[in-house]
């Protein structure tokens, strides 16, 4: 799982498509898919999404955004 985390509110996102153009899709922590900018974000940590050192920063919404995007 990709993760970056947002300049302004400090929330993590999860990374679902990175094209290297100047946006990328990511899950929000309302567990909404939006195209944002990358200009908007810190760089990008690749973790282990289960393990819980992760898991408590981000959201329910989110987990299950990415469970249904992956299981689709």
């Amino acid at each position: 799982m990709e993760l970056v985390r947002n300049k302004a509110s400090a929330k993590y996102f999860i990374v679902l498509d990175d094209t290297g153009g100047i946006d990328f899709l990511v899950i929000t922590p309302e567990g909404k898919m939006r195209r944002l900018e990358r200009r908007l974000f810190g760089p990008s940590d690749i973790v282990d999404p289960k393990k819980i050192r992760w898991r408590h920063l981000l959201t329910e919404p989110q987990l299950k955004k990415y469970k249904q995007y992956f299981d689709a």
